[in-house]
């Protein structure tokens, strides 16, 4: 850059803490560029926590024909096993095949091989299709047998959606860009002539507002998109978002016992949805809804708990799945890029757009969590682009230089291979030189990666703290220090909605130990009792919203 100090005016200052905007954030401090992120709550708290927890190739949208978009899908799920391997891991998916099915096996095991070539043949596994209803019973008896022709299997990705987006945040935080979260932008000052000159910014913790520059801001805002555009008076004439519902339920696993995650099409309506193992419970996904409020109030409610309970009943019959069934929900907005002519919202496409203004601003909005690197890269190069013909004294930024796809994130930083070996080896490591048992030690290095070593000497110092918060799940008390500590969890809510999601896992969903949690991190944080109980107060909200279906 042509400006050092300290001083000079951000490069780009991006409005919206989800996955694109950390993406954005790591990508433009990898290129050497001044960088601000701000949050109006926490990292990841909207729609990027409640996806479908998976990096796919998108199986769906070849048959709407987006071959681009499977392509890049494969090619970044590819990445991300790579540089997130404790985050984004092979999962066995199965496609039932029955008689009334369409399209049919043959057909489906075609779609397969485009899928698996796509992918240049280095999927996790290549597809196997098992043909007859033993065979498909053998791999997974919960299906439903009448009809039942046989199963396709194939291979995506799980993840930690909101860990995600954390460990970008983090990284970017360590490259130099100062991320803030509880930060919201009130208003976008401009010059005489119209350019938006920077932000100003209030702390909603404590109520201070500050004014800072920019050479450009990037609205990453995700379903807020409108709500910005409306908010900070941007002349654009029509919404950009056709915002559709998505919303999760999550059921015990004794319930629907499933061994395989299961891509259904859903009998009510013949959308493509799932049926996963998760985290000791299984969630069935999603809805996909036309939604017109606010992107704050979005809930699931008895219509979708109906809809996915007879979707799943359809496929399996034994489980009976009921509303009185369901332990938590989730629900958010796509975030789907307004075509002309309307249409079935599941028809409306996953790419993105990235709107570069001459004001300076640069909205990007569209996409999916698979592709958020690329839709990264796109938007810092496209503001770089316009810096370099509108700022001046805006330096020299290499468009090639940052590196995302080779630089590994925080958990994986080091790892002896960056694959699923490399991240087991550290749990071995963990149970030699810590002792700690061979559960807490798969699941700490599963979510942490190499950052569990820190975890690991905690619980070795005070046993205590290697403790389970709920017997039939695997979190452990040391988790909720390291979340105040190391991953700039701020409230109650932060650490159980997205640390240690007891909300979305928990039987009682973390009610039966937030006050515990509150009184932990009221040591670290210097709570007042008074404090402390709004703490708690503010999650006991958090999980009636998600109850409002009842």
């Amino acid at each position: 850059m042509s400006e050092s100090s300290d001083d000079r005016p951000f490069d780009l200052i991006i409005v919206g803490g989800g996955i694109t905007g950390a993406g954005i954030a790591r990508d433009a401090v990898l290129r050497g560029m001044k960088v601000a992120l701000f949050e109006k709550g926490d990292y990841g708290s909207g729609t990027s926590s409640k996806s479908s927890k998976l990096v796919h190739g998108g199986l769906r949208y070849l048959e709407h024909g987006e071959i681009g978009l499977v392509f890049e899908s494969v090619s970044e799920r590819r990445v991300q096993t790579r540089v997130a391997p404790h985050l984004v891991r092979p999962m066995a998916f199965l496609v039932p095949i029955f008689k009334d099915t369409k399209p049919g096996l043959e057909l489906m095991n075609l779609g397969l091989w485009i899928y698996d070539s796509l992918a240049l043949f280095r999927a996790p596994r290549m597809h196997k299709t098992f043909r007859g209803k033993a065979a498909a019973h053998e791999l997974e008896p919960e299906i439903r047998a009448d009809g039942l022709r046989g199963v396709i299997e194939y291979y995506d990705c799980a993840t930690d959606d909101a860990r995600l987006v954390l460990e970008n945040i983090l990284d970017a935080q360590a490259l130099g860009a100062d991320c803030r979260n509880y930060h919201e932008i009130v208003r976008l000052p401009r010059d005489a002539k119209g350019k938006v000159t920077g932000v100003v910014v209030r702390d909603l913790v404590t109520g201070r507002e500050e004014a800072l520059a920019a050479r450009a801001v990037v609205i990453a805002a995700g379903a807020w998109t409108d709500e910005m555009i409306k908010r900070f008076e941007v002349p654009i004439d029509r919404p950009l978002l056709r915002r559709t519902k998505g919303v999760h339920l999550v059921f015990p696993h004794e319930k629907l016992p499933l061994k395989r995650a299961i891509t259904l099409i859903s009998p009510v309506d013949g959308r493509v949805m799932f049926a996963i193992p998760w985290r000791e419970r299984v969630v069935i996904g999603t809805t996909d809804t036309d939604f017109t409020g606010q992107a704050d109030e979005v809930h699931a409610d008895a219509a979708d708990i109906k809809y996915l309970c007879d979707s799943a009943n359809g496929y399996f019959p034994n489980a009976r799945l009921t509303a009185d069934d369901v332990i938590a929900t989730w629900a958010g907005l796509r975030p789907l890029i307004r075509a002309e002519d309307g249409g079935e919202e599941s028809d409306v496409s996953r790419e993105h757009e990235v709107f570069v203004r001459d004001d300076g601003l640069v909205i990007i909005a569209g996409g999916k969590l698979t592709t958020y690197r690329r839709m990264a890269r796109e938007a810092v190069r496209a503001a770089i682009k316009w810096l370099k013909a509108n700022d001046e004294g805006f330096g020299s930024i290499d468009l090639d230089k940052a590196g995302t796809k080779q630089r590994p994130l925080p958990g994986a930083t080091g790892l002896t291979e960056p694959s699923l070996e490399g991240v087991a080896a550290i749990g071995q490591e963990l149970i030699a030189q810590h002792k700690l048992d061979p559960d807490t030690a798969t699941h700490l290095c599963g979510v942490y990666g190499v950052r569990a070593r820190i975890l690991a000497e905690a619980i070795a110092k005070d046993r205590s703290a290697g403790a389970r918060l709920n017997a039939d799940l695997p979190y452990v008390w040391a988790e909720i220090d390291f979340a105040v500590a190391h991953d700039l969890a701020r409230t109650v809510d932060d650490v159980l909605s997205r640390r240690v999601p007891l909300l979305l896992t928990g039987r009682d969903q973390g009610l039966d130990v937030c006050a515990e949690v509150a009184a932990r991190m009221a040591r670290t944080l210097g709570w007042t009792d008074a404090e402390r109980d709004r703490q708690v107060a503010g999650y006991q909200r958090t999980v009636t919203d998600s109850r409002r279906f009842r």
